[in-house]
């Protein structure tokens, strides 16, 4: 695949546009851009996307589609993930990239804060009017949905901030990784900015989660609970890490990593899994748990 995208500019921008087509996979087309920013340099990767883009509206036009979801969907994709390959090539260390691209997700969550006043009011009056559009549609699909939500809408508003930022930057996170690991396969993966396997947020932010939660049970802030579970479910990333370090290492079988990921993709158990995940990240950060395993005799 690597090969036959960069082959001619005219593969890239089909494989821009057709893996932006796919339904929820959408964001391969993002890791697909990464990759090419990272075989091609930033400037042609520009010009593809840009193309692919116009590709995609040409094509909403003559379906009678709307434009403007479309270019918002494009623009949640794809600019994070030029801007995580641009943090890439600039740090030089995958590491220090997925690093500093969470705390940008923490002060995003703050600014949130600040910005709304009242999150939970924020979501509890967006998902109402969401609800309201499905139960007006007239699809039977969407009305069973309303019915379905409405009634959690409360506790969904109260969870909705830490969520949807983390599943924002785990979405910018996944493309970034795909799209290296698609390049670090490809004939030209010369550069090299370290392993996902060797991922560690290190004790800095560790102890950063540690304050802010104590400061949040001291002080009974909301927004300071909100800031803490967004810095522990970042940690799941690491989880994972240690997963894919294990199988590497020959101690778990491939089906483990299989199993984990499938378990990731249901929604019901996905909560579940982030958190086991980032449990294991997290005492990770405390006591390297790899690095004491690669020093045993």
């Amino acid at each position: 695949m690597a090969a036959w995208l960069v082959a001619r500019p005219l593969n890239a921008i089909i494989g821009l546009a057709a893996m932006m087509s796919l339904p929820l996979f959408g964001f391969l087309s993002g890791a697909v851009l990464v990759f090419l920013v990272l075989a091609q340099g930033p400037r042609q990767a520009i010009v593809e996307v840009l193309v692919a883009g116009g590709l995609i509206l040409g094509v909403t036009a003559i379906v009678g589609g709307a434009f403007g979801p479309q270019v918002w969907v494009m623009s949640t994709i794809w600019v994070p993930a030029l801007l995580m390959t641009a943090l890439l090539l600039s740090s030089r260390s995958l590491t220090l990239t997925l690093q500093v691209s969470a705390i940008i997700a923490v002060v995003a969550v703050l600014g949130f804060y600040v910005t709304v006043g009242s999150p939970q009011d924020y979501w509890a009056t967006m998902l109402t009017g969401m609800v309201e559009e499905w139960r007006a549609s007239g699809v039977e699909q969407l009305q069973a949905n309303a019915d379905l939500i409405g009634p959690q809408i409360p506790a969904l508003a109260e969870q909705m901030t830490v969520w949807v930022a983390f599943v924002a930057w785990a979405l910018s996170a996944v493309m970034l990784l795909l799209g290296y690991g698609l390049y670090r396969g490809g004939p030209s993966g010369s550069l090299d900015f370290g392993r996902f396997r060797d991922l560690n947020f290190g004790r800095v932010m560790a102890a950063l989660m540690a304050l802010t939660s104590v400061l949040a049970i001291v002080a009974g802030q909301g927004w300071l609970q909100g800031i803490a579970f967004v810095i522990f479910t970042v940690f799941s990333l690491q989880g994972i890490a240690i997963i894919h370090w294990l199988h590497a290492e020959g101690m778990i079988p491939v089906f483990v990593v299989v199993l984990m990921y499938g378990t990731l993709i249901v929604i019901v158990l996905a909560p579940i899994m982030v958190i086991a995940m980032a449990i294991l990240g997290y005492i990770d950060a405390w006591f390297t748990l790899r690095r004491k395993k690669a020093a045993a005799p």
